[in-house]
């Protein structure tokens, strides 16, 4: 019997496609807000230490200096230094100042401080400030070294998801996939559920399905109540059909 032309995996990653600037967005909100959490208890557990202890150690030194430059950056955008959203300011040249000052200075920050939690979360700083002003190389450059930084922690898996975006950003999906799976090797990474999930969508639209399918297997033996977004849940049944064809 003739087989039909239509191939309904093509169709899927298609409509992923399409979906695709809308997940870019989601994760890239997502990742500020891990970001800012992060960010906001080491600040403050490092606050309370400096008092208490009124050490000098780097790690100390290095949270203190990320707390100022943090909080400059917030005032410096017409935000509220001690949280919430930063708004967009009216004068554009004055917000790429500010961005293009601040993406140095928290590269800087990265560079002294390497080696602690607080230089690898200035590295991502200085990372989306960079993506901000469309600098991709240079924001790759601020992840990579955010994931060599903080290497087996939740920001270095942080870091990876970062450079997972950038790479399927650039049509890069296997790099992508890659990336993703790095993240989600990463025990203390509480988005490794999702993180498979994309890995396994970017190893279909890399061309790899047994890829695909093993990173999938492996969300559902180890993450059996993630949430799985039904376009990613239709794709790999789509894997699935063909192979059992």
């Amino acid at each position: 019997m003739a087989r039909k032309n239509a191939n309904p995996t093509a169709n899927t990653l298609s409509e992923l496609e399409a979906t695709g600037d809308r997940l870019a967005e989601w994760a890239s909100r997502n990742a500020a807000l891990i970001l800012g959490v992060v960010a906001g208890i080491l600040v403050l557990a490092a606050g309370v230490g400096f008092w208490v202890q009124h050490g000098a150690s780097q790690r100390d030194a290095a949270a203190d200096a990320l707390a100022r430059a943090t909080s400059e950056y917030r005032r410096a955008m017409g935000a509220d230094p001690s949280g919430g959203a930063v708004p967009e300011p009216a004068n554009a040249a004055l917000a790429e100042r500010t961005r293009t000052e601040f993406a140095a200075r928290f590269e800087t920050l990265g560079q002294e401080y390497a080696g602690t939690t607080a230089g690898a979360i200035a590295m991502l700083e200085a990372g989306e400030l960079n993506l901000d002003l469309g600098q991709l190389e240079e924001a790759a450059a601020n992840f990579a070294a955010a994931r060599d930084g903080a290497r087996g922690s939740a920001i270095g898996a942080l870091a990876s998801t970062r450079l997972a975006g950038l790479a399927e950003a650039r049509g890069d999906m296997k790099a992508a996939a890659q990336a993703f799976e790095a993240a989600a090797a990463i025990p203390a990474y509480p988005l490794r559920g999702a993180a498979l999930a994309d890995a396994a969508r970017c190893w279909a639209a890399a061309g790899e399905p047994e890829r695909a399918m093993a990173a999938f297997q492996r969300l559902e033996a180890e993450f059996p109540d993630e949430r799985i977004p039904p376009a990613i849940q239709a794709l790999i049944a789509e894997l699935r059909m063909e192979g059992g064809a």
